[in-house]
Formats: C-alpha cells, sequence, structure tokens
C-alpha cells in the first residue's frame, strides 16, 4: 500500500480567487457549437457564451452536466485561479492516510478534524 500524505492549506485572501473553466477549449475540441452544446445541458446559447466569458457562474448541476457532456472530469473543467493569491501557507501537520480518501468516503470524524485543523489555522 502507498501511503499519501494531505497537506491542508489555509488561503487568507481567499477573495481574491476567480473561478476560471476551460469551457470553451474542451467544447472546440470535441467540434461543438455553443448552440449543439446548450442542447445538450438543455439551456440557451447566452447562457454558454456568458459562462465562457465569465459572466455567469453556473451552478453545481448544470456544471456537472457540462463535464458529463464533455466527457471530461469537472475539476478539469472548472478551476481556481490562485495566482493572485499571496500568502498561501502549508500546515505543520500532515494527515497519514494509508490510501486516498475520495470526497464521498469522508466519514463524520474525518470531516470534524478537517474542521477542527482549519480552525486552528485563523
Amino acid at each position: 500500500m502507498l501511503n499519501h500524505h494531505i497537506n491542508y492549506t489555509y488561503i487568507e485572501q481567499h477573495r481574491d480567487m476567480k473561478l476560471k473553466n476551460s469551457i470553451k477549449e474542451k467544447r472546440q475540441k470535441k467540434s461543438l457549437t455553443q448552440q449543439e452544446l446548450a442542447d445538450l445541458v438543455g439551456v440557451s446559447r447566452q447562457t454558454i457564451i456568458s459562462i465562457e466569458r465569465y459572466r455567469y457562474k453556473p451552478s453545481l448541476e448544470l456544471g456537472l452536466r457540462m463535464a458529463y457532456a464533455l466527457e471530461v472530469d469537472i475539476n478539469k473543467l472548472f478551476y481556481l485561479d490562485l495566482e493572485k493569491i499571496i500568502n498561501i501557507t502549508p500546515s505543520k501537520k500532515t494527515k497519514h492516510f494509508t490510501k486516498t480518501k475520495k470526497f464521498q468516503d469522508f466519514k463524520e470524524n474525518d470531516w470534524k478534524n478537517l474542521w477542527i485543523d482549519l480552525k486552528n489555522k485563523i
């Protein structure tokens, strides 16, 4: 078994993070027009235009539908632009797991520990 280390980070200036996306790039790779993608996910062409131009942030449900339609992981489709973040401080504590934990595999105690670690950083 591999040992994985998870470092929690505390980001002080979170208000400067920008939600970015690669929808246009992924859509063009699949040779889809804005209208075709809109039809696949059940929205208007104008909604796709607004999302691609960062005028509109889609709901999680719409983001998941777009990721499914474009056959790409949602984390590759939407991401936070961290370039403008000045103070990113790595945690002094490192959590050790015998295997990688997926979001859905977190138990109540894991969430409590994560919350406590984050509160201690503030």
